[in-house]
């Protein structure tokens, strides 16, 4: 059993987190202070051995542009050092896909892809993730490319096929064409939690390794209300990058199988799970 201190444990993702942990028997200890506080984090009391960093701003508004992402960076390395100082040993940060270079993606994006963020969030994910690899730190950066599930934000990609398929609307994509590789949060968490227990270290990708196309996403969803004439698809593009999915070569041979499922199945699970 491990004692794992998770940051952002209320939120999307690090809720998940601290489920899988705990069906797996760790121990999550949530972080409850403030992390933007100028002062360092006092963890002397929580002696955890591992650390999973969860939590950021996510505002599905305007996170890729807030300033506020500029104080993230600063309060995660205060984190770190303070895990460090405390005795912990091992820590995971979440990246983002974002980092890369995806409008010159022509494929599956590898950890050794050319990093080029276009977006202070993605800029200021690098940013941590080359702070963090400077100190020396027994660290993992969790790369994640697109996330739904339980809990998922309201406007995202999938609430809005679970609420117009759930009121017997047809609706479809914008631009159906696009590629992405979208993870039920709940697999996610599973590869974070592996990920953490590993003793991988740098940049590593989660995800699924496939990457349908969004109409094929809603085509699945609306099969899996039994509504198939409600989707909607199309091919459109909209000049945005065809293809963003990871290539998950690096986990299978660090860590093991992803053991994601495949989008159509995390979207019928979803939707004979949610009330």
């Amino acid at each position: 059993m491990r004692r794992v201190l998770v940051t952002g444990a209320t939120g999307f993702i690090g809720s998940a987190v601290v489920r899988r942990l705990s069906a797996e028997g760790h121990e999550a200890v949530a972080f409850h202070g403030d992390l933007l506080a100028q002062s360092p984090p006092d963890l002397s009391s929580v002696q955890a051995s591992h650390c999973i960093h969860a939590a950021w701003y996510t505002n599905h508004a305007d996170y890729l542009v807030h300033d506020v992402n500029r104080e993230w960076v600063a309060a995660s390395l205060r984190l770190a050092d303070a895990f460090a100082q405390a005795g912990g040993q091992r820590f995971v940060g979440l990246g983002s896909c974002l980092e890369y270079d995806v409008a010159n993606a022509a494929g599956p994006l590898a950890e050794a892809s050319p990093l080029k963020p276009d977006t202070l969030y993605a800029r200021c994910k690098v940013e941590l993730f080359e702070a963090l690899d400077r100190r020396g730190l027994d660290f993992a950066w969790a790369r994640i490319f697109f996330v739904y599930g339980p809990g998922d934000r309201g406007g995202r990609l999938v609430p809005i096929i679970l609420d117009k398929f759930s009121r017997g609307e047809a609706t479809g994509p914008t631009f159906g064409g696009l590629r992405r590789d979208y993870i039920h949060v709940d697999d996610l968490a599973g590869q974070l939690v592996r990920i953490a227990l590993s003793d991988t270290r740098g940049a590593i990708n989660c995800g699924t390794g496939e990457a349908p196309t969004l109409s094929e996403i809603f085509v699945a969803g609306a099969r899996a209300f039994g509504r198939p004439e409600l989707a909607q698809p199309n091919d459109e593009t909209g000049g945005q990058p065809s293809v963003i999915a990871a290539d998950v070569t690096r986990f299978k041979s660090n860590v093991g199988d992803p053991q994601a499922r495949a989008t159509d199945q995390g979207l019928s699970d979803l939707i004979r799970e949610t009330p």
